[in-house]
């Protein structure tokens, strides 16, 4: 099993190649043209669609949207493929069993603190 360290330094590592990946300007070009896109980059699927969010984690096709509010900035951009990476590999929901009511919203923070603390390793 991986340290959290590892884990981290994997993400970190996954994000900077879907971010460099030229699959993602098709990703990119959807948000300019305003056009939903799909795409899969190595084992993760990205779908864009042009609504107001960032993105929101699918993980029925090991993967996630990205909304135009993900544009906003290239530091929101690494953000939310950080995020979203993030919550990929470390939800609890996905495993099964019950659900503690406050999980997601743990969930969400944590990830949103992992984004914050490396997205200029993008």
């Amino acid at each position: 099993m991986a340290t959290p360290e590892q884990s981290n330094t994997l993400i970190v590592s996954e994000a900077r190649q879907l971010y460099r990946s030229a699959l993602m300007d098709s990703i990119r070009a959807a948000h300019k043209s305003a056009h939903p896109a799909t795409v899969k980059i190595g084992k993760y699927t990205v779908q864009y669609e042009p609504l107001p969010f960032s993105g929101f984690t699918s993980f029925g096709i090991n993967g996630f949207v990205i909304g135009k509010e993900a544009f906003v900035s290239d530091s929101e951009f690494k953000k939310t493929l950080l995020h979203e990476l993030y919550r990929l590999h470390h939800s609890e929901m996905t495993r099964g069993g019950s659900v503690d009511k406050h999980l997601p919203k743990a969930e969400t923070q944590a990830a949103f603190q992992f984004a914050e603390r490396f997205y200029t390793m993008i």
